[in-house]
């Protein structure tokens, strides 16, 4: 190769330049604090509410610098909405744009769009969300018109400095793509708008005894798990694996779930985190998900086998994540509050839980919400809407999937700074009403007395397995020193 021995480029060596150092740690050197909550399903605003224990719920919100949440829902006027529904018809939120003034009067300056309820009311329920959320001052974020523009980082600009947010969703059936994953502009296509989609796959290990059965009767009853199409196949049998739909199945010592997150897509979300850090003095990172581990000494299935310890893919992922210069990694999607960890000093939530659940409480019920179907012990015949004397409150808490009571209790956290260094969290116990009357069910109050001891010493427990200490403090929230 020849050398450059003369150019008209610039060749100054003093000029801007790039420091990874510099640019991915924290930038913002005075006090700070972060506000961080969980599930977001509101169909009505709660902000002016003057039942006991609302205010004190949301008050952290409305004290701190940035206060950050994710949304599950759509927000659009059904009188000129002119989209359909499409979504799990487990519910099918949709709520009157007051819903995203009230959010910003809470306090809210970043939502997570990216989650699994992202295709319920289709591209048209998307935008108008994402619309009413920016007129009312929030920035919405995981949602785009292609794939690109769903990776990319929102930024939010303070007193305090800038802030970066990345939104992404992860799931295991990869078909889901084509409901609500964007896709990227390559080639002919125009790309499609969805969710920044973080692809995982999911390996059942079972003890050797069961993974010989189940091979042996796949091999025998091939035609036990028919697909759609008879060209698709949904069994395939190795010598060493089975792959029924899109789950492995593998031999093990101990029964297990293990996931394996999409190489391509991880180096996609890493590559956002860091351009966001690079952008902004405070970079947090939103993951949504369903992913859940099973207790290898009693594996059971459902919620009955759900584990408050982090699936396994989980913990490398966040750290990765800090690695690449986030600052705060929050993961929403499990009902409960669960483990935090502090790594290199930045903190990890592995489960948020839910902070508003009014899912319960619609205007009006798409079709989907009549229609005959079955959650474990539950068979209803099909309703005629209009000749049914069930009321809707009725019918939405008996079709729902059966949610446990500690689906709705839960936690806020809040995260304090000084001098660019975490210094304390402050995790605050709360309930979703749960005690009814049902125009109040999912709404925030500040927990009491032994249901917030119960609550903490919950969060507690979870949190021993990364060495995280939690003291309960005279005012009865939890606290982190750092």
């Amino acid at each position: 190769m020849s050398s450059l021995i003369h150019t008209t480029a610039s060749t100054f060596g003093d000029g801007p330049r790039f420091d990874r150092e510099r640019d991915l740690r924290m930038n913002v050197m005075g006090r700070f604090s972060v506000a961080v909550a969980g599930d977001i399903v509101i169909t009505r605003p709660i902000s002016q509410l003057a039942l006991p224990g609302v205010a004190e719920a949301l008050a952290p919100f409305r004290a701190a610098n940035l206060a950050i949440g994710n949304l599950e829902q759509t927000i659009a006027d059904r009188h000129t909405f002119s989209g359909h529904p499409y979504g799990i018809p487990s519910f099918l939120v949709m709520a009157n744009p007051s819903v995203a003034r009230d959010l910003a009067n809470i306090g809210f300056h970043i939502l997570g769009r990216a989650n699994n309820r992202l295709s319920d009311f289709g591209v048209e329920g998307n935008r108008e969300t994402d619309r009413h959320l920016r007129e009312a001052g929030i920035a919405p974020v995981g949602f785009g018109e292609h794939l690109a523009d769903a990776r990319a980082p929102v930024y939010v600009d303070i007193p305090q400095g800038r802030v970066g947010a990345v939104s992404a969703t992860t799931h295991t059936n990869h078909g889901l793509d084509a409901v609500f994953g964007a896709s990227a502009r390559v080639g002919l296509s125009n790309g499609r708008p969805g969710a920044n989609s973080l692809r995982v796959s999911r390996t059942v290990v079972l003890p050797e005894d069961a993974w010989r059965s189940l091979k042996d009767f796949l091999s025998q009853h091939p035609y036990a798990f028919p697909g759609t199409f008879p060209v698709q196949p949904t069994v395939m049998v190795y010598e060493d694996k089975l792959r029924i739909g899109n789950d492995l199945f593998v031999a093990g010592r101990l029964p297990a779930y293990q996931y394996e997150v999409d190489a391509d897509d991880e180096r996609a979300l890493l590559r956002s985190v860091a351009t966001a850090a690079a952008y902004s003095d405070f970079c947090v990172c939103l993951v949504h998900g369903h992913q859940w581990a099973i207790d290898p000494v009693n594996p059971q299935g459902g919620t009955k086998g759900e584990t408050s310890k982090p699936p396994d893919f989980l913990p490398k992922l966040a750290r990765k994540v800090i690695d690449s210069g986030a600052d705060m990694f929050c993961m929403t999607g499990p009902f409960e509050f669960r483990a935090i960890e502090v790594y290199r000093d930045k903190p990890i939530f592995y489960g948020l839980g839910s902070f508003i659940r009014q899912a319960y409480m619609q205007e009006v019920l798409p079709w989907e919400s009549y229609r005959a179907r079955q959650f474990g012990d539950r068979h209803h015949a099909a309703i005629d809407p209009h000749a049914t004397d069930m009321t809707d409150a009725e019918i939405l808490l008996s079709r729902a999937p059966s949610h446990p009571g500690a689906y709705f209790e839960g936690a806020t956290a809040t995260c304090s700074y000084e001098a660019g260094a975490i210094r304390e969290i402050a995790i605050e116990p709360i309930e979703l009403s749960l005690d009814g009357p049902t125009s109040n069910l999912g709404v925030p109050k500040r927990a009491r007395d032994q249901h917030a001891v119960r609550i903490l010493d919950r969060i507690s427990r979870n949190c021993t397995q990364f060495g995280t200490t939690v003291a309960i403090a005279d005012d009865g929230r939890g606290i982190i020193k750092l």
